[in-house]
């Protein structure tokens, strides 16, 4: 089973993302968006998948949403999430 990333923006960037990500503007707060986004780490914890919340790069996000055209939204920093995981575990070509 793979594991199941939850990703989440910094307090500093909340309100910028709320700005670009239009599900954000729904939440009063960072704390409430964070809840919402904890209660679905916990949900899918509960029900028996690997996860883990992930701190992303709100710029970074942005960009990797323009560069594949999609909509800035909570499903694509989850598919960002990953990606970003994905690459950070690419070992570097030896030069031996």
């Amino acid at each position: 089973m793979d594991k199941v990333l939850v990703g989440v923006v910094s307090e500093a960037e909340f309100s910028r993302a709320q700005e670009r990500i239009p599900e954000l503007s729904n939440y009063c707060s960072y704390d409430d968006w964070l809840d919402s986004r904890y209660g679905r780490f916990m949900g899918l914890s509960l029900g028996g998948a690997e996860t883990s919340l992930e701190t992303l790069v709100l710029d970074d996000f942005l960009s990797w949403c323009g560069g594949r055209r999609i909509s800035p939204s909570e499903d694509a920093l989850d598919a960002y999430a990953h990606y970003a995981l994905r690459r950070s575990r690419r070992e570097p070509l030896s030069a031996a």
